[in-house]
C-alpha cells in the first residue's frame, strides 16, 4: 500500500507563495514606444512571408513564422467559434493581445516537488506554475492591426485572425534548420538567437488550438526560468513507518521582451511546440 506522506507540500502551494512574497512587488506600468534598427534581409523576408502566403497555406504548412521585422511583430490570435463571426474575431484579438503584453514584461514563478520512500508505491511527484503579466492584455487591443477580408481565417472549429504590433526594440537574428521537414528546435528542443534568453516549449492537444497553443509558449516561458534564480532543497522525513526523500525545485524571475518567434503544429497529434525569447528584467 501506498504510505501517507504527513504533511505534503503541493506545487501550487509552493507557487502561491512565491507569488505572494514576489508579485506585489513586480514592476508595471504603460507600454513606452521605441525603436528598433533593420534586421537583415533574409530575416526579413523569412518573418514577411506569414503575411505574404495566403492564411491557408501558412495553416497548412504546420509552420508559423513570426520573428519581429522593422519594428513589427506578427501575432497570430486564436479563438474557438463564437453566436457570430464578429464576437470570434474580437476573442482571437483578445488571444492576440495577450501574447503583445508578454512582450512588456511579466513575472514567473514554477515549482517541482518530488517525494519518494522506500517502498515501490512511495512516490509522489508535483508540478506547478504561475504568470502575472504586467499589463492588462486589453491594453493592446487598440494597437494591433488587421485586415478582416485577408488576415481572417477559419477551420476545423477554430478562428485564427493575423494581427500585426509596433514599437518593437530587439530584433533577434538567427537560422532555423529543418530536419526531415522539422524545425531542428523541435527535436533538440534547444535554439541560440544571441542576446536573449531562449525557450522551447511544447504541448500535448489540449483540445482545442488556443488552449495548447497557450499551454505551448507558457511552458517555453516557464523553460527560461532556471536560468534566472533557481532554489533546491532536500530533506528526509519519517512517514508511517519509513523513510521519505524530499525534493523541492523553485524557479522565478521577471521577463520582458518576450516574442513567439517560430510555431510549429504537428497535425496528426495536434501537439504545439514553441520558440520565443525574452530578456531578464533587472
Amino acid at each position: 500500500m501506498t504510505r501517507r506522506f504527513i504533511g505534503r507540500v503541493t506545487a501550487a502551494a509552493l507557487v502561491m507563495a512565491l507569488c505572494a512574497a514576489s508579485c506585489a512587488s513586480t514592476k508595471s506600468g504603460p507600454p513606452v514606444p521605441q525603436t528598433t534598427e533593420a534586421p537583415p534581409a533574409e530575416i526579413v523576408q523569412e518573418s514577411r512571408d506569414l503575411f505574404n502566403r495566403s492564411f491557408d497555406e501558412q495553416y497548412s504548412s504546420g509552420y508559423w513564422v513570426t520573428r519581429p521585422s522593422r519594428g513589427t511583430i506578427p501575432v497570430v490570435g486564436i479563438s474557438g467559434r463564437r453566436n457570430n463571426r464578429n464576437e470570434a474575431i474580437q476573442a482571437a484579438v483578445a488571444d492576440a493581445a495577450r501574447k503583445v503584453a508578454l512582450y512588456h514584461g511579466l513575472y514567473a514563478a514554477s515549482a517541482a516537488v518530488l517525494n519518494q520512500g522506500s517502498g515501490y508505491l512511495d512516490y509522489f511527484a508535483d508540478f506547478d506554475y504561475r504568470l502575472t503579466i504586467d499589463n492588462d492584455p486589453s491594453v493592446y487591443t487598440g494597437s494591433l492591426v488587421f485586415d478582416k477580408d485577408d488576415d481572417v481565417y477559419e477551420k476545423n472549429g477554430s478562428l485564427y485572425v493575423r494581427v500585426k504590433y509596433t514599437g518593437v526594440a530587439d530584433v533577434p537574428a538567427y537560422a532555423s534548420v529543418f530536419e526531415n521537414g522539422v524545425p531542428d528546435w523541435v527535436k533538440n528542443y534547444r535554439a541560440d538567437v544571441p542576446g536573449f534568453l531562449t525557450g522551447v516549449g511544447a504541448s500535448r492537444n489540449k483540445g482545442s488550438p488556443q488552449a495548447t497553443s497557450r499551454a505551448s509558449y507558457e511552458s517555453a516561458i516557464i523553460s527560461l526560468l532556471p536560468e534566472l534564480t533557481t532554489k533546491v532543497a532536500g530533506s528526509v522525513h519519517d512517514a508511517a513507518g519509513g523513510k521519505v526523500q524530499q525534493n523541492i525545485t523553485t524557479s522565478q524571475g521577471n521577463l520582458t521582451k518576450v516574442m513567439i518567434l517560430e510555431t510549429w503544429f504537428d497535425s496528426k497529434t495536434g501537439s504545439v511546440w514553441t520558440l520565443l525569447v525574452a530578456k531578464e528584467r533587472r
